[in-house]
């Protein structure tokens, strides 16, 4: 059983609602003053939160149209990208890749690549793949490139491995070294 009664609890929560209204009636000056100044804290949070959108909105536009692609369509962006960086011998696997979905080479080394256009988190089961078919192209590294993220179990075997991933982050990153010519991150 409750200590207070439903009637207490009201008549407390009447005396703070008079108490509150006789104080703002008494300050009515000060009261305007405070509203002004939490209308004007408002309005610059607003303006914050539509800066910081329009913000985001921009930096990520092209990461944008690459969610709205295809597998297909992807590969062929990274193809692209990968060119753009300073890979020679850039070629898509057959329709059946055993895991490889791209071939590179960069500085001596070639390349086994599998491209992942995900909407969520891309799982060891790439990595493993892309492991896998290393030595079926005779490849020696591999990479992964998607437009999302991966998962933290992707990620340590992805270490154990020697397999470099590329995450949205570093694929933009990616596109901007491509653009300005500062030279590659890979």
């Amino acid at each position: 059983m409750s200590r207070y009664s439903r009637t207490q609890s009201d008549n407390a929560s009447f005396a703070i609602v008079v108490l509150v209204s006789a104080a703002a009636w008494t300050h009515k000056a000060e009261l305007v003053h405070i509203a002004y100044i939490a209308f004007g804290v408002m309005c610059c949070l607003l303006l914050l939160k539509l800066f910081w959108k329009l913000l985001g909105h921009g930096r990520f536009a092209r990461l944008k149209n690459i969610d709205a692609m295809d597998g297909l369509e992807f590969e062929y962006y990274v193809v692209e990208l990968l060119q753009r960086n300073g890979f020679n011998n850039v070629s898509l696997t057959e329709k059946y890749d055993f895991g490889v979905d791209i071939i590179a080479e960069k500085d001596g080394i070639r390349w086994g690549i599998q491209a992942k256009r995900y909407s969520g988190p891309v799982g060891a089961n790439a990595i493993r793949q892309v492991v896998a078919g290393l030595r079926l192209y005779g490849c020696d590294k591999a990479m992964v490139v998607t437009n999302s993220t991966f998962s933290t179990f992707a990620k340590k075997l992805a270490s154990g491995n020697d397999c470099v991933l590329i995450d949205r982050v570093k694929l933009r990153r990616l596109e901007q070294s491509s653009n300005s010519n500062r030279g590659a991150i890979l």
